[in-house]
């Protein structure tokens, strides 16, 4: 069964296709020149749509977008209008697969996947940065700018491979 982890941001979507734990592929979607928030949405569900892996989908894991902000840096319209993207983002992504969203706190997220959920010392996104690429042959998949150095944006596919990790943390019975 394939698994989909998805990071929604205002301007970028991260995404992780996996199966057993092992990534089939992974990267980002730019959705900062989509201004209208539906246009944006069917922009990103018409993305993964091309992916071949999509129509394997068995679930999908979105980092919940307001469980993990450090607030006082990021502004208060930025955050309302994060949580009405994710919104309607992951209604699309239900109508259009049938399948049901599941929210995933990232520390939550990261505490399953790698045992602690950060390291003292350590911002949350080299933190897992490191891992999945300790875990991960992820060169393929990582994109670079055009001075071919790396590009934040990969950072958001990390963080939606957590997400599509959590899965095989889960006890089944």
């Amino acid at each position: 069964m394939v698994i989909l982890g998805l990071d929604i941001s205002t301007n970028t979507i991260g995404y992780a296709f996996l199966e057993k734990q092992k990534i089939l592929e992974m990267g980002f979607i730019d959705i900062s020149k989509t201004k209208i928030m539906k246009e944006k949405a069917m922009f990103v569900f018409d993305a993964l749509e091309e992916i071949s892996h999509f129509d394997n989908l068995g679930k999908i894991y979105v980092e919940d977008s307001l469980s993990n902000f450090a607030w006082g840096k990021t502004s208060t319209q930025t955050i309302i209008k994060l949580a009405k993207f994710n919104a309607v983002l992951c209604f699309v992504l239900e109508w259009g697969t049938d399948l049901e969203i599941n929210l995933i706190n990232p520390n939550k997220a990261r505490k399953a996947v790698f045992g602690k959920a950060r390291q003292k010392g350590k911002k949350a996104k080299d933190f897992v940065k490191e891992h999945i690429e300790k875990k991960y042959k992820t060169k393929k998949w990582i994109k670079t700018t055009k001075r071919g150095n790396f590009d934040k944006r990969n950072i958001d596919a990390y963080d939606a491979t957590v997400c599509a990790l959590y899965d095989s943390t889960l006890k089944t019975s």
